[in-house]
């Protein structure tokens, strides 16, 4: 009975040192993941925000009486130099100093900003944004969460993400800056809110190429993925074919398609009757009897215009 109960003891010691190798950010995310319902991403609001350009270039953001997650987008300038934005390219780093500042006056910014992004992952773990003592001395009041998408990408953007649990001012108003030459245009800073909820580090995770944020998901359209340049979709009321359209302008069969099976569509041109065209050189051909083509509704349009910050 003795050496049962130390058999049992030290296997269960075991157990939990090889755990104890891989306690932290993928623990913690499945246990967010766990607790966390994540938000429908129709629930998703889109916040004003309005250009403030003086010797501090920045945004002001309007979140009102809102309580929930704060995300914002700041994307590379189009116009505008973006030697900044090409120096971070390069030098590759976690977090730059972005924050949200109490007040619009250019005369009354602080320094260091009392709501900021720079905090790293693995604190954040910690602490969920509560700034310790250093911090409140300094007056901090709350700290997100920020990274960059992928600096290999040309077009890669910085993802930002706080939980405000209460109003922070008066107006609910706020200067959204720190890097003044990074964000010299109008239009490159996009702000969202989900009502009530803490998904801070969900939306970090989703910060990458390919992502969703600021979404919580893919936008599925029934059993496939809504995406940009999308016209439609078919799906095959009963069996049908699968052509490739050839340089000749002939169609030559690949497969036949089962019913209930769905394709998207990006193009559609007026020969055989109608064709719509599915990717990679295939096509279906139009026939009501045969498939059902539908176009996506204005709700999934304005989702897939969010994901990719347009």
């Amino acid at each position: 009975m003795y050496k049962t109960i130390i058999k049992i003891v030290v296997t269960c010691s075991l157990f939990i040192s090889l755990l104890g190798g891989n306690i932290g950010q993928d623990t913690f995310q499945a246990e967010a993941a766990t607790k966390n319902v994540l938000p429908d991403n129709h629930t998703i609001e889109q916040l004003n925000v309005k250009y403030y350009k003086d010797s501090k270039n920045g945004y002001l953001i309007d979140v009102g009486d809102r309580k929930g997650t704060l995300l914002i987008r700041v994307d590379r300038p189009k116009k505008e130099w973006d030697i900044q934005w090409v120096n971070w390219s390069i030098q590759k780093p976690m977090h730059v100093s972005f924050g949200l500042q109490l007040h619009k006056e250019s005369d009354k910014h602080l320094n260091p900003q009392p709501i900021d992004f720079g905090i790293t992952y693995e604190r954040y773990l910690k602490d969920r944004g509560v700034p310790d003592k250093w911090g409140l001395e300094v007056g901090r009041l709350k700290s997100g969460l920020m990274k960059f998408s992928n600096f290999d990408n040309p077009n890669y953007y910085a993802g930002l993400a706080i939980f405000l649990d209460k109003k922070y001012n008066e107006s609910g108003i706020y200067w959204f800056g720190g890097n003044s030459i990074a964000i010299p245009e109008d239009g490159q800073l996009k702000a969202y809110f989900y009502h009530e909820v803490d998904v801070v580090i969900e939306a970090y995770n989703r910060i990458f190429d390919n992502g969703t944020f600021p979404l919580m998901s893919k936008i599925m359209w029934g059993k496939t993925e809504l995406l940009k340049g999308q016209l439609g979709k078919v799906t095959s009321k009963q069996p049908t074919t699968l052509w490739k359209r050839l340089d000749n302008a002939k169609l030559e069969k690949v497969r036949d398609l089962k019913q209930g099976e769905e394709y998207r569509v990006y193009r559609y041109i007026e020969e055989n009757g109608g064709l719509y065209g599915v990717g990679s050189g295939m096509f279906v051909q139009k026939d009501t009897s045969k498939v059902l083509y539908e176009t996506p509704s204005k709700k999934n349009l304005r989702l897939v215009k969010i994901m990719n910050g347009e």
